[in-house]
């Protein structure tokens, strides 16, 4: 089998030849150390001592060696200098073993180890998990120089771990095979083989694999029903299958290959392997895959169908409230006067009582004149009263909503239950009462008689389905409503899924954690926090330090930005910031007239080679390599929303078929985010980019949603008038940093809070070693946040609506602090005891996270809809509301957090506004369904955006190396810092497209002279 390529040729040369370093750079790395100073005088000949010193900075920066005649002149010069001798006309004498000798002397300085046969079996092992799981082969090697640098052993040659990337991968599959060869019979032969067994359909041949692999996203009842029958096909297959799963053991990840290598192939492709075990191994992932995801989707559609009864049952309430408000009107007018009538009588016949001059017998005769002339007179309406109390006692019972869901009952049974009959559940779920009832629904297909189990009930329910004999529409609609909210609650979840497992799934394994848990803290960096009572107690006194410093700023009249109302903080008064979206960046950038986004695209290639990271959906294929050009007219047909059959038809060099396919295997979501966050790394490493940082060592970012609408069927697209009128759709939420690169984004339901989605984000941006904050509005805010991206690392900065009325919280009473006459107190001490109970969990789900077992959004969704009473989620709560309080308190005394946060939060508003610009076909509404598409359209715009903030960069960066007076090019740096980069006017990403037209060899910009700016 043919050697991988992992790398291009460029990508190779930079990999095997030392770094090209600029002049800090060599100032940086080819330091002598203050301890090597001595011996490395004594080195002898001079060609050597350079030689040394060589190795030692290129060692620092790579983790690697190279051989003398790799050597940079310009880095030759600069030891030559800095040892204070003439630089040699060359090094080719230093080779042999004395290049051994320093080689060895260096790693030993630096507390590094060579790399040996220990270190090739850790690589070896690690580069066969990840064959396994099928990651691609980059992302592998990566994994691979990064666990050398981990644990401090010299990188290998490129040759020596693409032979292991390259035997792991054929290995990986000889093993699947072979364990495929002793598991699988004849009747799973048969079964695998009829997916691909041709059939007429119409007047074409087709076969049954063609018509499952796409899930219809309809929610009409005929449409779910057809869901269900697919999904039951794949449940019988997996049934059939589950002896050959349980000795391949096929984890997720490899699973997902599978099924989307078959999605995207036709069937000549997925036949043409020359191993019939090969076909099948695809084809398992694919039947395993699609009974999780069908599974998954009809949950999808249960919920919605619930939701839209019970929304249509509350609607229906409140229109019936409307419709007999002017009854009740009447019968309240009636009773007041009828209140007043008898008032006025009881106060007559009390005067009458207590009369002292009238006779008992006077008394009796008044007392009965008056109430015949009340009763005479009487023109209260007592049939009005009487329908009041009838309501009345109805509606203390809520009979009007139950009649409402009982008559919402048969729409919602024709969706709900062929699902419910359907879904496998879970039998060691929490909610055992609502699982016997499903039970007996699934056992009876839907009939459920008049004596079904209710204690799954409350009393209320119950009492109205057991009214008037036995409800059994009632009874149903009740069952959907509770199996709803607890699959969401996580008291019931499923089998199979890959979302709605308990969460206990989802995490690090118990027992593996109890193992090896020191190790895990280790690698996660998380050992600082293995003493949970230390770190506590660390926390006590930052957070009444804290109370004591902001207190006195407030009594000294310090801080005088806070106005108090009865005890509680009502307003934070913040000048405005310094942040202008001004028209000088706009007008520079325009200067030259319109550039074309092809050609702007092409430019940004020529930069950062973005494109490179388009890799075919199988990490052995090396044969297809699609022209740049195709790759840029299928991230402007779906990053722009033009659509592909379109994007072709208006452009010219560019065949429809060819754009499809191209799209088809190298648009995944993982390759375009590589692509993305090369750019964003080439934005980072531009100086001009550092203008914007309020602190050099601090990178500020913030995230926020965007509602877009989807003009197709869409399971987790959801109605919101305030947003979509009468249609549906979906937020898109949006990552962006202090120095305007778009780390990242999502796509998720518009009904979905945005907080468990910020973390997903914040693990995305690995292109910085700065220390990290960042913001959102209240809607991205939980103390649960608080409480991982503090163990991540990461300062939380919310900006919170009403933030006055949060509570703050600390370790010790709230008279403690009251007795020392602060005006700031906190509302109530911790549960330090809930905390430290549960200080063992905590830390597994962090790991859990950064070892990306699971992501933060999957966890948190689980967790978050949990009972309340989860003790791993009260405890994580508890934990974020001493953070909470921490930030809270600073947020009060520092303005200038204030108002970094608000210019934070400007800049991600702006790129909603960019976002809209660049995704601007189709009135900017999804015109696909299926989530994983939505993501890769999103990920294409984002790039687009990336690739004109790029742009923008290079050219103002352009402008200040061009400007040679150190006083203009410091006002036009100071222009640039006050202005945002984020501007597209200047660019025209409309009109024909013509990818006819070769991109120049001639690079636009002079990246070295843009790198040699000093700010």
């Amino acid at each position: 089998m043919p050697v991988i390529n992992i790398l291009n040729d460029a990508e190779r040369q930079l990999f095997d030849t030392p770094p090209k370093f600029s002049k800090e750079d060599r100032q940086r790395y080819f330091s002598i150390p203050s301890e090597l100073k001595s011996s490395i005088t004594r080195i002898h000949p001079i060609e050597s001592r350079i030689g040394f010193v060589l190795q030692l900075g290129y060692f620092r920066s790579r983790a690697r060696f190279f051989s003398s005649a790799q050597f940079g002149k310009r880095d030759i010069n600069h030891v030559a200098k800095t040892l204070s001798v003439e630089p040699p006309t060359s090094l080719t004498s230093y080779v042999g073993s004395i290049v051994t000798r320093h080689r060895i002397k260096i790693l030993d300085f630096l507390n590094w180890e060579p790399y040996d046969s220990s270190m090739a079996e850790t690589l070896v092992g690690l580069a066969q998990n990840f064959a396994a799981q099928k990651e691609q082969p980059k992302f592998i090697f990566d994994a691979l120089t990064d666990a050398c640098w981990k644990h401090q052993v010299a990188i290998p040659s490129f040759s020596e771990l693409n032979t292991i990337i390259t035997d792991a991968f054929n290995k990986s599959e000889k093993n699947q095979i072979s364990n495929l060869r002793r598991a699988i019979k004849p009747a799973h032969s048969e079964l695998l083989d009829s997916l691909l067994t041709p059939i007429t359909a119409g007047s074409r041949t087709t076969t049954p694999l063609a018509s499952y692999k796409n899930i219809d996203q309809s929610m009409r009842p005929k449409d779910i029903k057809q869901n269900v029958n697919n999904m039951i096909v794949f449940k019988d297959m997996f049934d059939q299958l589950t002896d050959v799963y349980g000795e391949l053991n096929i984890n997720d990840k490899a699973t997902r290959y599978y099924a989307e290598w078959v999605r995207k192939a036709d069937t000549q492709q997925l036949t043409q392997f020359t191993d019939k075990e090969n076909i099948y191994l695809h084809l398992l992932g694919f039947v395993k895959h699609h009974y999780f995801t069908r599974q998954d989707s009809l949950v999808d559609a249960l919920m919605k169908s619930v939701t839209s009864t019970l929304h249509k049952a509350s609607s229906k309430q409140a229109e019936h409230e409307r419709s007999v408000k002017e009854e009740r009107d009447k019968a309240i007018h009636e009773l007041s006067k009828s209140h007043k009538s008898i008032s006025k009588l009881a106060k007559e016949i009390i005067s009458i009582v207590e009369s002292v001059s009238a006779t008992p017998n006077e008394k009796y005769h008044k007392i009965e004149d008056l109430v015949f002339d009340y009763q005479k007179n009487d023109e209260i309406d007592y049939s009005l009263l009487e329908d009041l109390d009838n309501q009345l006692r109805k509606e203390s019972k809520n009979h009007t909503y139950y009649q409402l869901l009982e008559s919402l009952s048969l729409r919602l049974q024709l969706k709900a239950t062929p699902i419910v009959r359907a879904l496998n559940f879970d039998s060691t779920s929490k909610a055992k009462d609502l699982f016997e009832a499903v039970a007996h629904f699934q056992d009876s297909e839907g009939n459920v008689g008049k004596s079904p189990p209710i204690k799954f009930l409350s009393k209320q329910d119950r009492a109205n389905v057991e009214r008037n004999d036995f409800s059994i529409p009632l009874y149903k609609c009740l069952l959907f409503i509770y199996i709803s909210k607890a699959i969401k609650s996580g008291d019931l979840n499923l089998a199979y899924s890959y979302r709605f497992r308990s969460i206990q799934d989802y995490m690090i394994d118990k027992e593996y954690w109890e193992a090896r848990k020191y190790q895990i803290l280790r690698e996660c960096n998380l050992l600082e926090y293995i003493d949970g009572e230390a770190y506590l107690a660390g926390l006590k006194l930052g957070l009444h330090e804290k109370y004591k410093i902001v207190n006195k700023h407030l009594a000294d009249g310090i801080n005088t930005a806070l106005t108090f109302k009865n005890g509680r903080v009502s307003r934070v008064s913040t000048p405005k910031t310094d942040y202008e979206e001004k028209s000088f960046i706009s007008d520079a950038l325009s200067q030259d007239g319109y550039i074309p986004i092809l050609q702007l695209l092409k430019e940004v290639k020529q930069a950062c080679q973005f494109t490179g990271d388009f890799k075919h959906l199988s990490p052995k294929n090396v044969k297809m390599k699609p022209k740049e050009e195709t790759l840029m007219a299928g991230i402007l047909a779906k990053g722009c929303n033009i659509g592909l059959g379109k994007h072709a038809s208006i452009s010219s060099g560019i065949k429809e078929h060819t754009l499809h396919n191209t799209v088809n295997w190298f648009f995944s979501l993982e390759n375009i985010r590589k692509a993305n966050d090369r750019i964003v790394d080439a934005i980072h490493n531009l100086k001009l980019s550092s203008a914007y940082l309020k602190d050099p060592e601090v990178l500020h970012s913030s995230s926020d949603g965007r509602k877009v609408t989807v003009d197709v069927d869409c399971l987790h697209a959801n109605h919101s008038y305030k947003y979509f009128g009468k249609d549906k759709g979906v937020t898109i939420y949006t990552f962006i940093d202090e120095k305007q690169s778009l780390f990242h984004n999502s796509v998720f339901s518009a009904s979905d809070r945005e907080a468990p989605y910020v973390i997903d984000g914040l693990l995305q941006n690995e292109v910085t070693d700065l220390k990290q904050v960042h913001s959102t509005d209240t809607r991205g805010y939980t103390e649960q946040i608080f409480a991982v991206s503090h163990f991540l690392g990461i300062a939380f900065a919310p900006r919170l609506a009403n933030i006055g009325n949060q509570q703050i919280y600390s370790f010790s009473a709230r008279k403690t602090f009251y007795d020392k006459g602060y005006r700031l107190l906190p509302s109530r001490p911790v549960s330090k005891n809930l905390i430290l109970d549960h200080w063992d969990d905590i830390l597994r789900f962090i790991a859990t996270i950064k070892m990306k077992h699971a992501t933060a959004s999957q966890l948190f969704k689980r967790l978050s809809s949990y009972s309340k009473e989860h003790p791993l989620y009260r405890a994580l709560k508890e934990f974020g509301r001493i953070i909470k309080s921490q930030f809270i308190l600073t947020y009060f005394d520092d303005e200038d957090l204030r108002q970094q946060i608000q210019k934070q939060l400007n800049r991600v508003e702006l790129s909603n506004r960019f976002s809209r610009a660049v995704f601007f076909d189709n009135d900017q509404a999804f015109q696909e369904g299926v989530l994983a598409d939505q993501e890769v359209a999103t990920a294409c715009k984002l790039l687009l955006q990336n690739s004109i903030i790029l742009w923008n960069y290079l050219y103002l960066s352009d402008l200040v190396a061009d400007t040679s007076d150190p006083d203009d090019r410091r006002d036009l740096i100071e222009s640039i810092s006050q202005g945002s980069v984020i501007t597209w006017k200047h660019v025209n990403l409309r009109g024909e497209y013509d990818f006819r037209r070769k991109a120049s060899n001639d690079a636009r910009f002079d990246m070295d002279k843009i790198r040699s700016i000093k700010l």
